[in-house]
């Protein structure tokens, strides 16, 4: 019977480092793109307006708040996707 050998651990932390690599960069990379397009039909100041009254906070924070819920969000399903595509192990040795 052939079979394919273990990866090694090192191979495998290479692969985990991999993998997030390949889970974070699309994640960010969309979230800077939503961003902008958010942002360029949308003004912070005014979202705040809406949804705090009460509070007032400088329209780059608004930028980077709303930059980093874009990220959380397409990281989630950056990760899903990743939950869904991985292969099931064989157990069988």
């Amino acid at each position: 019977m052939n079979r394919i050998a273990a990866p090694r651990p090192d191979q495998e932390a290479d692969g985990r480092i991999a993998l997030a690599g390949a889970i974070a960069w699309p994640s960010f990379f969309a979230a800077g793109v939503a961003t902008m397009v958010f942002f360029a039909l949308i003004d912070p100041n005014e979202l705040f307006d809406i949804a705090w009254p009460h509070v007032r906070l400088p329209r780059e924070l608004g930028y980077t708040l709303g930059f980093f819920v874009f990220w959380a969000a397409t990281l989630g399903a950056s990760c899903f996707t990743a939950l869904l595509l991985r292969r099931p192990r064989d157990d069988r040795e």
